[in-house]
């Protein structure tokens, strides 16, 4: 098992120096440097792998213009080129193609050099279950070949009663690992926290916090939820979740994808601790405190 956070590049170098695995956000936003690719494949040890998030434009998120390689842009219209934001429905099957065909170029060195765990696509919370939905993702299955690719969603209904078994199976038929999720429950944007295997090689399980009402202000917007610090009761329902998905050897990362970067590091300790601990060592349950409406006679 490997416990870690999701960084951008300012806190790569640092992090890759800490960790044996490491997850990139930075590659969502935008195209990663020349030099941070040029690190993670000559500065990092034999058995180093980074998880690396896809591009915004290939999640179907809203996408700023300044994000896209210049040979992305010029696949688009006129039109389109004007604007700062470009909106999934806007984005034409060549467009996309060439976005994914840039993507893909990018991460080639990590490829080559046996440096990339997964390719994580997260989608947003209007990603529904659906046929749609479904050619998407054997889509990008398609197009990624025989690399690693985990998914992971934002609407409950992937993983409620009715949707549960064929999501799993779906996935599981087309070779994508399914991301655990620990969230703020209580909304259609909570996805139930399933601990679910869907490829034989590698489980991922990615924490987001507890703050309900960062979570639901703008609920696709991972800078207004960036903050949170995990306590140990958050965190120890997930020991035998996390011992079930590494049954048989299995890879699983661990990942707090909390911020700042330094919070996820004591997050990530945390449930590092709380999840290889003996039991006998962990801390009593406090004493039940007091009813203070309870009057002594």
């Amino acid at each position: 098992m490997a416990f870690t956070v999701s960084c951008d590049e300012g806190d790569l170098e640092r992090e890759t120096e800490r960790r044996r695995v490491v997850e990139l956000a930075a590659s969502a936003a935008g195209p990663l440097s020349e030099r941070t690719l040029r690190h993670l494949v000559e500065r990092t040890p034999e058995g180093f792998v980074v998880d690396v998030r896809a591009h915004r434009i290939l999640t179907q998120h809203p996408t700023p213009m300044e994000s896209l390689w210049p040979e992305v842009r010029d696949k688009l219209s006129p039109t389109a080129r004007t604007k700062p934001v470009l909106f999934p429905d806007e984005v034409t099957p060549i467009v996309l193609d060439a976005a994914f065909d840039r993507f893909l170029q990018q991460v080639a060195p990590l490829v080559e050099y046996t440096r990339l765990g997964a390719i994580t696509f997260q989608f947003p919370s209007y990603f529904t279950p659906g046929s749609r939905a479904n050619d998407y993702l054997e889509w990008l299955r398609l197009r990624c070949g025989d690399l690693p690719v985990a998914v992971e969603f934002r609407r409950r209904e992937w993983l409620d009663t009715k949707h549960r078994e064929e999501t799993l199976a779906f996935l599981e038929a087309h070779r994508l690992t399914y991301v655990c999720v620990d969230a703020p429950q209580g909304t259609d944007t909570s996805v139930p926290p399933v601990a679910a295997v869907t490829t034989p090689g590698l489980a991922v399980v990615r924490f987001h916090g507890r703050d309900l009402a960062a979570w639901e202000r703008t609920v696709d917007d991972p800078v207004a939820r960036n903050r949170s610090e995990y306590r140990r009761n958050d965190l120890e329902a997930w020991v035998p979740r996390i011992e079930k998905l590494s049954g048989g050897g299995r890879k699983v990362h661990v990942v707090m994808a909390t911020g700042p970067t330094d919070a996820a590091g004591r997050n990530a300790a945390l449930c590092m601790k709380v999840c290889t601990e003996d039991p006998d060592a962990r801390p009593p349950e406090p004493p039940p405190r007091p009813d203070p409406r309870r009057r002594r006679r």
